[in-house]
């Protein structure tokens, strides 16, 4: 990656969709775009990342999508989800003109782009963040989804919000908020969203794609996860194996949204669920109802995200990282 430059976006309030600035004016400048989603891609990051390219190709603008893992089955029916490239072909393609955008998160690492020349980087995310990586920085911590701040970036920049462009966006706000149920839902969200159904998103279909498509495998591994649940307290925890993939034959991605059942559980207020990863490695997501903040759980072990939901990766044995979870929940 390039030393950045002192030059940053400047830091902009953004409201009724006023972006910063300095991003608007560049990204109208600029031809070339290279836009990487976070490894293992949620539907808030493959939604804005095709929004965003589909966006910039409506200005005459080349736009390119990338990713490090595969796009989870059941996001198959957004439009242009067939344009994401494997992320090792950038390297493969001259990236010395062209401008790298992060989308849905804020480091090269978390989307698992190796040492890569760009003419600049960009960062367009509403995790807390806290790496000084890129040139223009877009930070909104307080937004419900990084498609919110798409949604608004290509108003500013005068494009037509298409059917296909919604769409992509419809789905983003969908996966973030629960679809309109968590409590990071605003009015202006749901303003939005109404938007977007003007622009011809169907909600109907939206929400049969993301709830009603499973896999026989996808419900098998479901059944498995809830299966395992320990609660400890008001900590429920679950548990995906390798093992259980096999014997599934399900895919890791197919798990999407599954730490979010143990907290319909009414005396639960967290959950837990462990993925392995590799041996000896975790990946743990963590959600949350009512007055807990588990991005303050996730930072203790190296990890970081919202005060509903957060995460981390971890390694050791799974007794142990149990315990020491179970410990920092209680206070301990």
């Amino acid at each position: 990656m390039p030393a950045q430059d002192s030059w940053q976006a400047p830091e902009a309030v953004v409201s009724h969709g006023r972006c910063p600035d300095g991003l608007v004016s560049y990204l109208k400048e600029t031809d070339d775009f290279r836009i990487v989603v976070h490894v293992f891609p949620d539907g808030d990051a493959i939604g804005s990342a095709l929004a965003l390219s589909l966006g910039l190709r409506a200005m005459g603008k080349r736009a390119t999508v990338y990713t490090k893992d595969d796009i989870p089955q059941m996001f198959g029916y957004l439009p242009s989800v067939e344009d994401f490239r494997g992320i090792t072909l950038i390297a493969e393609t001259d990236t010395a003109d062209a401008t790298l955008i992060v989308v849905d998160c804020n480091s090269p690492q978390r989307a698992g782009l190796s040492e890569v020349r760009f003419k600049k980087t960009i960062v367009i995310d509403h995790h807390v963040t806290e790496t000084d990586f890129g040139d223009i920085r877009w930070v909104k911590p307080d937004y419900p989804a990084t498609g919110l701040m798409v949604y608004f970036l290509l108003k500013d920049l005068g494009v037509n919000i298409t059917t296909e462009i919604a769409t992509n966006i419809y789905t983003a706000l969908c996966i973030d908020t629960g679809t309109f149920r968590f409590s990071n839902t605003t009015a202006e969200t749901l303003q939005v969203a109404a938007d977007l159904v003007n622009a011809g998103v169907n909600p109907s279909a939206v929400a049969n794609y993301i709830y009603n498509t499973w896999s026989e495998a996808r419900f098998l591994l479901l059944k498995n996860v809830l299966n395992s649940v320990e609660i400890h307290n008001k900590l429920a925890m679950t548990f995906i194996t390798e093992a259980m993939l096999r014997e599934t034959g399900a895919r890791s991605e197919d798990s999407d949204n599954f730490v979010n059942f143990p907290i319909m559980i009414e005396s639960v207020s967290v959950s837990a669920l462990f993925k392995e990863i590799g041996p000896d490695k975790w990946k743990v997501s963590l959600r949350c109802q009512g007055d807990v903040d588990v991005s303050l759980i996730a930072r203790e072990f190296g990890g970081g995200g919202h005060r509903n939901a957060a995460g981390f990766r971890i390694t050791g044995s799974l007794v142990s990282i149990k315990q020491r979870l179970i410990l920092s929940f209680s206070g301990g």
